[in-house]
């Protein structure tokens, strides 16, 4: 005879399905994919609930920032505002104003950096030669 009364476990299939369903939908969760090809930087990331005026893409020291912001708006929950800053550092090879940034219809927004190839040329040195007897003069 056991002490503890027979009771359901606290975790069973169903709490298990609803945490990971929860935890697949969390917010704050990162869906950003980040793309790095030798002729171009591709950033995507999940903007749904933002329209094109809410987000601001810029560059500043050698950094794509991007800030989505709306003020308090009603859902069918309540009242909601969001807000969020994300920083990627610019590589190597990408100029600032080429930055360009689009938001799709179903709220993916793609951040696109071309990248002009490093031409990594041969320099010579020329060696100059001191005569030996004008350097005893």
């Amino acid at each position: 005879m056991s002490f503890w009364p027979a009771a359901k476990p606290l975790f069973g299939d169903e709490m298990v399905l609803h945490s990971i369903d929860w935890i697949e939908n969390f917010p704050w969760r990162n869906e950003t994919s980040i793309k790095k090809d030798k002729d171009k930087y591709l950033i995507c990331l999940h903007a749904k609930d933002f329209s094109p005026e809410e987000i601001t893409v810029k560059t500043t020291d050698g950094f794509i920032v991007v800030e989505g912001k709306h003020e308090e708006k009603k859902d069918e929950d309540g009242y909601i505002s969001r807000h969020f800053v994300r920083r990627y550092a610019l590589p190597e090879g990408c100029r600032p104003e080429a930055v360009e940034s689009r938001l799709s219809s179903d709220g993916i927004l793609t951040i696109t950096a071309p990248r002009k190839p490093i031409v990594r040329r041969d320099t010579v040195i020329p060696v100059s030669h001191e005569d030996s007897v004008k350097s005893k003069l």
